[in-house]
């Protein structure tokens, strides 16, 4: 059996704003409800959950924005810090091949780590080593890789340390909102279901009014309904066709 698909956010929020709405705006609803609980202090209450459910919710959307801004942010801050940190590792390697201590030095000894903080480490020993070292300084810099090179291709991976960090921080403040918003839904929904379910015996000979809190009446039978009667006959006759 298929299963009939949740109505979304936007419009659990539409279904809500249309019953708190019309309802402060008809009296007859009002004195309806109210004789059922539902007086202008439980109204306000309503809209309460409303407007919490409203901000939560958009603030679900920025906060999930912003963590797709700050994803794009590191891909392209990983690209840069893993292009900085190969291209120097072949250009040491070229001019250390046979000074395996300065190598070792230098991390280079061993395959460029995978893992985001073992890369960053990694990364880290590379430049800082190899601008604290004034041997291989020396060497480098004839290959292009003076002071300021070194500085700013070493920026390249801080920049990725940092951004790495913005998107972590991005993630559970994502997660945070998203489950604010869920929180927020489930109390708005529960309360306005709550509220229909008692509008519906308040206003059950208004059925205009019913009507007018989005509540669907059926005012006339389904084509399944009009059916029915001639499928019972049906069903009848061959049962006592089958008992001859």
């Amino acid at each position: 059996m298929t299963r009939r698909p949740k109505n979304s956010t936007a419009e659990q929020l539409k279904r809500a704003k249309i019953a708190l709405t019309n309802t402060a705006g008809d009296n007859e609803i009002q004195s309806a409800v109210a004789a059922f609980g539902y007086n202008e202090t439980t109204m306000a209450t309503g809209w309460t959950y409303y407007n919490d459910a409203d901000a939560a919710v958009a603030s679900g959307v920025a906060a999930a924005g912003a963590q797709s801004k700050a994803t794009d942010d590191v891909r392209k801050a990983e690209k840069d810090a893993t292009t900085a940190y190969q291209r120097l590792s072949v250009v040491a390697k070229a001019l250390l091949q046979n000074d395996k201590g300065s190598l070792a030095k230098l991390g280079l000894d061993r395959p460029m780590p995978r893992t985001i903080a073992a890369f960053l480490s990694a990364a880290y020993i590379l430049f800082d080593n190899a601008s604290g070292d004034t041997e291989i300084r020396e060497k480098l810099s004839t290959r292009g890789y003076d002071d300021a090179k070194l500085a700013q291709e070493r920026a390249r991976i801080k920049a990725y340390d940092d951004a790495d960090d913005v998107q972590e921080a991005a993630k559970g403040a994502n997660q945070q909102a998203t489950s604010d918003a869920n929180a927020a839904m489930k109390r708005l929904n529960d309360w306005i279901s709550q509220y229909l379910k008692i509008a519906r015996v308040a206003l059950s000979e208004k059925k205009n009014l019913l009507e007018k809190l989005g509540i669907t009446v059926r005012t006339a039978k389904t084509a399944a309904q009009r059916a029915a009667p001639a499928k019972a006959a049906t069903t009848r006759k061959a049962r006592r066709m089958g008992a001859k």
